[in-house]
């Protein structure tokens, strides 16, 4: 089996596991942005320090061989590229890079991007609300990577990184985070004022558009320079925790004033996706969010949150291609395949008591 057959293979990820407060907080992410001393940043970077790079790659990845797989991101095509990105392995930068290679570790949990607009990004997602263990892990990373190559580093600055804004620790802290009651009630804004004095920011997911589909939003911090690790993750923490509690307030005041309209909802978006002849992808997003938020308030008692958070990984398009092992020729094509996976998912689980 090739590294890329491993890697896509992995039944272990991110979103097929329990986390703490994952009812709310799906994924808790940290990435550190690191660039090897004396030689160019990615976009001038020549074919001798190509190889450099690669032969770092190498060294490391023979540390633990039994674990890290690693690929040569050009040496795939479209649909392997666009699969990679969308289990959040590589950006969307890289997609389209001729110089990005990826090393994955499986079981420590973690991931190297190599020339996405730094020579290493290290990158470690878990399951729920889990920042300092992400941390723990990344920083840990760090460490051995920095055995092997010395880091462009200011005593002023802090790490250097290609974009200036990325000055200082290199370090980015990404949480996703479902509010769908808070969206459904148009109350994000509650969120937004807290979260940008603290120098974070809050967006929607879909690309690089930012677009809010299914209450998903992204939280992660804007600033690099002049605060420590430990301070972005302590502010990102407090962060966290009010967006949890003005969710779950809204949640328990929705169910006590609003019952029947919260099981409306959730009962007509499970009835769509039950039988459903065609489903684009922003509509399946957003009733399986529905479908979600159901399953978390004891409305649905058929299904867990894991099995609903692998179907809204599962509905995109390259996901559908695997799934289903063909290449859709248009989008029509792409919505009834998912309609059709939907459909036989949920109808797998059980009969429902409705």
């Amino acid at each position: 089996m090739t590294g890329l057959e491993e890697i896509l293979n992995e039944s272990n990820s991110f979103w097929r596991k329990q986390g703490p407060r994952n009812d709310i907080v799906l994924s808790s992410r940290i990435r550190l942005g690191r660039n090897i001393k004396s030689i160019p940043f990615p976009d001038s970077m020549g074919d001798g320090e190509m190889e450099y790079l690669f032969s770092v790659a190498d060294k490391f990845a023979s540390r633990e061989p039994s674990d890290n797989r690693y690929i040569k991101v050009n040496s795939l095509d479209l649909h392997y590229k666009r699969l990679l990105r969308e289990k959040n392995i590589i950006t969307s930068e890289m997609e389209g890079s001729e110089k990005s290679l990826v090393l994955v570790n499986r079981n420590r949990g973690f991931t190297i991007l190599m020339n996405d607009s730094d020579h290493f990004r290290i990158q470690v997602i878990k399951p729920g609300f889990q920042l300092q263990e992400a941390f723990i892990t990344a920083d840990s990373v760090d460490d051995e990577l920095n055995s092997l190559v010395p880091y462009a580093f200011s005593e002023k600055y802090g790490y250097l990184a290609s974009n200036p804004a990325n000055l200082g620790t290199g370090l980015k802290v990404s949480v996703l985070v479902h509010l769908p009651v808070l969206t459904l009630q148009k109350r994000i804004s509650d969120t937004v004022a807290p979260v940008k004095e603290c120098g974070f920011q809050i967006t929607g997911t879909l690309g690089n558009s930012g677009r809010i589909i299914g209450g998903l939003y992204v939280i992660s911090n804007r600033k690099f320079l002049g605060l420590s690790e430990v301070d972005i993750i302590e502010t990102a923490d407090d962060i966290i925790s009010r967006v949890i509690k003005l969710e779950d307030d809204s949640r328990d005041e929705f169910f006590s004033t609003s019952k029947n309209e919260l099981e409306d909802t959730v009962w007509r978006s499970l009835g769509l996706l039950l039988y459903a002849r065609r489903l684009n992808y922003v509509e399946a997003v957003e009733h399986l969010s529905r479908v979600r938020l159901g399953v978390v308030m004891s409305v649905i008692k058929d299904y867990d949150l894991v099995h609903i958070n692998d179907l809204m990984v599962k509905v995109q398009w390259s996901h559908l291609q695997e799934h289903f092992g063909i290449r859709f020729r248009s989008i029509i094509d792409s919505d009834e395949f998912r309609a059709t996976m939907v459909r036989k998912e949920l109808k797998n689980s059980g009969e429902l008591d409705v």
